[in-house]
């Protein structure tokens, strides 16, 4: 494939920077001591069989505690790695038909010290903590974490692909704690029907125990936790005597009722209306391996709105998901890599595409949504996601999006204890078309995907690679569309691709392959992808980057224990280069981080890159015009972080950068801190603050389409922008909580300079360019506020009553050009709010 490559990309650049990476792997290496030896201290615990039930009260009085044997051999993995513990910590587990029991000693000479702050489930405060890990599947990749601090405040994660978490998972479990003079306890009470394990006589769980003293910010863990080895579950120890427990029953299900008062756009001064639904979840097992998770009538009114944003850029922003339907269990459809873009679950009940009016609907409804899954003994594992979203009609009631299914599927196969593992994954996508959309929208996208790895060298080496097919098709209108938009630009006089207006399908294919190190304190990471210029897979995924060819490569060096100066620190530099299919260099960065924390914890990090060397060309600049020359640009970050355990956390950064030889810049600056002023109480403030001068901000192309005397425009633009969010949490009791969210937003942009392009690729940046205009383009003042409040109530596990207050304003009529940000946020808010009120009760059972 390179050697089609001109001989002026032949790259040396990359070679030298290969061999520099190679040198300075050998020099640090050298200088690194080796490793301490394993612990030979036991990974094997063993639970015993309850004849009477514990009472989860935090206390091990009961008889079942004495007979159970500790588990004792904890080891410090922070700040150092396999180190003596400051404190001692014991284990115990037990079970009968139905549970699993654990209760955890956390000896303390100083309990009054205990970091114990209240929250809402899930939210990780600056508190002494203990952790049960539990794989029961025993497959080394898959497992839960079910911690607690002193307060009784509870969080849960599942984990696939052996490391990574899932927060969005909410077990149902018990646990209770108490402080008293030897240091605190948790009692653990885990239903086995929340677990997932194949029916056996005899079962052996992994199993861990972690401990944070929050004061000494040190963490423990039974067995030795090595964080330099970049695995998790697979360092588990193993809990053994689990006999005669058979397979438990799994179905749950959680009916809701939710009532709305939504604002009505339409109404010129104001008004909403109601509404009254209903909707279920249900999660169901089948056998011991598969589980069914299915919703019918979603509501989402409790999930935090997006950020505020101004979009001036070619291409789609890429916000979070925040639903937890569909967050729950994502991390079975994540193949790792630049390939997770192949599944983007905002797609599926996103704004209607053809949306013109402020009357029309923000959202597409979900009318139903299911999930299987399913884990065997043998490595395999399989998901199905299956959505279908209803007809949209506008306000002048044409379909502004059609009812549409969306399906994905993901298989896998592990082997060698994970340590490799072949995957597929196919993606569908189909519209109900009608003459409104058949225009403008695909009526068909299938994606399919084949992925693996292989970890070799005593695991501290990974290959991986994967290779993806793609193909969208529609009217011939529809797909010139595809053809135009800013993932392809295929209208471009210099594309490798040729325009055809009567095509009704296109598609590509997209290849990847690298080697990384994945232990000890230096790692290399060397990485290719290819992507043709055809692929589209924007009906269901996110990629933005087509018709590339790309080359990384980074060096990682990490510190493992605490030195005279520094608890832990961090430094990575990568190089990249990026090419057009047709060989055009588009891109070549070279970066470089290095972050740490002080013994006193107090935090910082500096970031550098450098960018656009050589003569790259940017291909979507011109937004379908010629590929336009850059210079070189610069950029850099500095953060600041607080010590996390004080009242009051403060955090700072400021960064700013150049480029087009000095007419193009930006500075800006975050501050912001958490205040906890009470254990019920914080608050959080951040104010971000950016000024950018933009010296070819695109402006439009006029003229006739696809003819020479296309005129492709550009104006210098001076930008402010300033963003305020502010949070707070009150949280009564563990299971009562309130939050609330509010973020202003105002940018301001002026226009000099209307310029038109002349020479694309003229070597001095002031020949790129002519006059097109003596009126500037228009100025503008852009200004949004979203808020969020809610009252969240757990009245008995897992079931919740939601009391919800969303409110926006948005502006953009007044002080066009001109930023005055006290005048700005005020006149924000003298804009037209839209209030939307939410009630939503949901009640868990098990039959």
């Amino acid at each position: 494939m390179f050697a089609s490559f001109p001989r002026r990309i032949a790259v040396p650049s990359a070679r030298s920077t290969v061999a520099l990476l190679a040198a300075l792997i050998t020099a640090l290496s050298s200088r690194l001591p080796a490793q301490d030896a394993d612990s030979t201290r036991a990974t094997v615990g063993r639970a015993i069989r309850a004849t009477r039930a514990p009472d989860i009260d935090g206390r091990e009085d009961d008889a079942v505690w004495r007979a159970a044997p500790p588990m004792t051999a904890f080891r410090q993995f922070e700040p150092g790695e396999n180190l003596e513990p400051t404190f001692r910590t014991e284990a115990r587990a037990a079970y009968d038909d139905r549970y699993l029991y654990v209760i955890v000693r956390a000896f303390d000479p100083h309990p009054d010290s205990l970091a114990s702050l209240l929250s809402r489930r899930d939210v990780k405060t600056a508190s002494d903590q203990l952790k049960i890990l539990i794989d029961a599947y025993h497959d080394g990749r898959t497992g839960v974490e079910l911690a607690v601090n002193p307060a009784g405040v509870k969080r849960d994660y599942s984990i696939y692909g052996d490391i990574t978490e899932d927060a969005t998972w909410d077990g149902v479990w018990d646990v209770a704690t108490t402080i008293d003079s030897l240091g605190w306890i948790a009692e653990y009470r885990v239903p086995f029907s929340q677990l997932r394990f194949t029916a056996k006589d005899v079962h052996t769980f992994g199993f861990g125990v972690w401990r944070d003293v929050t004061r000494l910010n040190e963490r423990t863990g039974w067995p030795l936790y090595r964080p330099s080895r970049r695995t998790l579950i697979s360092q588990l120890g193993t809990l053994e005597g689990i006999t005669g427990i058979g397979t438990p029953r799994r179905l749950e299900l959680l009916p809701y009722t939710v009532t709305k008062s939504v604002p009505n756009p339409a109404a010129l001064h104001g008004g909403s209306r109601g509404s009254l639904a209903g909707g279920l979840d249900l999660k169901a097992g089948i056998g011991s391996r598969v589980t069914i998770d299915a919703t019918v009538n979603p509501d989402f009114g409790q999930v935090e709105a997006d950020p505020a944003v101004l979009n001036l850029s070619a291409f789609e922003i890429r916000f979070d998901e925040r639903r937890p339907f569909f967050q729950e269990g994502a991390g079975l459809y994540r193949c790792g890599g630049s390939c997770e873009g192949i599944f983007y679950t905002r797609r599926i009940g996103r704004t209607p595409q053809l949306r013109r009016a402020n009357a029309d609907a923000l959202f597409t409804n979900i009318t139903a949504a299911a999930k299987i899954t399913g884990r065997f003994d043998n490595g395999v594992a399989f998901g199905l996601v299956n959505a279908s979203t209803e007809n949209v009609r506008g306000a002048n009631g044409a379909t502004i999006e059609p009812q549409t299914n969306y399906l994905v599927l993901r298989g896998l196969r592990e082997m060698r204890g994970g340590r490799s593992q072949l995957g597929m994954e196919l993606t569908d996508v189909r519209r109900r078309s009608d003459a409104a959309t058949d225009p403008f929208l695909r009526r068909a996208a299938t994606t399919l995907l084949l992925q693996g790895y292989h970890r070799f060298a005593r695991d501290r080496w990974e290959w991986m690679a994967y290779t993806g097919l793609n193909e969208v098709s529609g009217s011939a209108q529809s797909i010139a569309l595809t053809q135009r938009n800013s993932v392809h630009f295929y209208q471009r006089p210099d594309h490798e691709q040729s325009y055809d207006s009567t095509r009704t399908a296109m598609g590509g294919v997209v290849v990847s392959t690298g080697i990384k190190q994945v232990g000890g304190r230096v790692r290399y990471e060397n990485s290719f992808r290819y992507a043709s210029a055809g692929v589209e897979m924007n009906d269901l995924g996110f990629v933005n980057l087509v018709n590339d060819i790309s080359f990384r490569q980074s060096l990682d060096l990490r510190q493992l224990r605490p030195n005279r100066l520094l608890r832990s620190s961090f430094s990575t530099m990568s190089a990249q280069t990026n090419w057009t299919t047709g060989g055009l260099l588009s891109a070549q960065t070279l970066s470089v981080h290095t972050s740490g924390s002080l013994l006193n914890n107090v935090g910082g990090a500096i970031t550098a890159s450098l960018s656009d060397v050589g003569g790259t060309h940017c291909v979507s600049c011109a937004r379908g015009g010629p590929a336009l020359r850059q210079s070189i640009r610069n950029n850099l970050r500095v953060d600041l972080v607080g010590d996390p355990r004080p009242v009051v956390v403060p955090r700072a950064a400021y960064r700013l950068g150049t480029s087009d030889t000095g007419r193009s810049w930006y500075r800006g600056a975050d501050a912001g801190a958490e205040w906890r002023f009470a254990s019920r109480f914080s608050t959080s403030i951040a104010v971000n603050y950016e000024q950018v001068t933009n010296d070819q901000q695109w402006i439009g192309n006029y003229g006739a389409f696809l003819s020479d005397t296309t005129h492709y425009t550009f104006a210098r633009l001076q930008q402010h922008i300033l963003g305020i969010t502010v949070r707070a949490n009150w949280t009564a009791t563990p299971t009562l909580s309130f939050q609330l969210y509010a973020q202003p937003f105002v940018t301001t942009g002026d226009y000099s300079n209307w310029r038109e392009l002349t020479d694309a690729r003229a070597g001095d940046y002031a020949d790129r360019f002519s006059s097109f205009r003596t009126t500037a383009p228009a100025d503008f003042n852009v200004k949004q506020f979203n808020s969020n409040a809610v009252l969240r109530w757990e009245y008995r596990p897992a079931s919740t009553v939601f009391l919800v207050w969303q409110q926006g304003r948005a502006q953009d009529d007044r002080n066009a050009g001109v930023f005055v940000p006290g005048r700005d946020v005020r006149q924000l808010f003298g804009a037209r709010p839209l209030n939307t009120l939410l009630l939503k009760v949901s009640y868990w059972f098990t039959p």
